[in-house]
């Protein structure tokens, strides 16, 4: 199995479900964020799909999405200059605190949500006490995914880089 946790490794997961761009390809890492209920109750009011369909080209049809229902414990996304592709992650064992050796790619529920279906994306500060921990909300039409990325992840060394250019794009300055 590849090894997401280096940078040829994840190019190479991204690769096995063609979500490896010809032009820019920015893959990053960022756990679902468990501190926003809203994002259960968003999530579950039966609004998957609505207005989606044809905008996300996944092998699983859009209303079976585990990214978009919320049922992963993280993501790892690659951002295109035509979209983000997003492989969800599930934890392996109990986890107490976010921890990335604990996670298996789901490579099988990849899906990929082109630019002309994001209407905002939003990076802040987790409090004004920590700058270390960003939150990343993405909205898709009505569905939200509400994320919590560290700007650097002792065990993913291509994170810090990738997700400070992430950040540079879409966090208010």
């Amino acid at each position: 199995m590849m090894d997401f946790r280096n940078i040829e490794g994840a190019e190479e997961l991204f690769r096995s479900v063609n979500g490896i761009s010809d032009g820019s390809n920015n893959i990053f890492f960022a756990f679902k964020n468990t501190n926003r209920e809203g994002m259960k109750a968003g999530l579950a009011g039966g609004m998957i799909g609505a207005g989606l369909p044809g905008i996300i080209i996944s092998k699983v049809a859009v209303t079976d999405s585990v990214v978009l229902n919320g049922s992963f414990a993280a993501l790892l996304i690659n951002q295109t200059e035509r979209g983000l592709g997003i492989i969800p992650m599930d934890q392996k064992g109990l986890q107490l605190t976010l921890n990335v050796n604990k996670l298996v790619p789901d490579t099988e529920n990849y899906i990929f949500i082109e630019n002309e279906a994001i209407s905002e994306i939003k990076v802040k500060n987790f409090s004004f006490l920590n700058k270390k921990l960003q939150k990343v909300n993405i909205s898709i039409d009505k569905i939200k995914l509400y994320l919590l990325a560290r700007v650097a992840e002792k065990d993913i060394p291509y994170h810090e880089k990738n997700f400070a250019v992430f950040m540079d794009k879409y966090k208010k300055k």
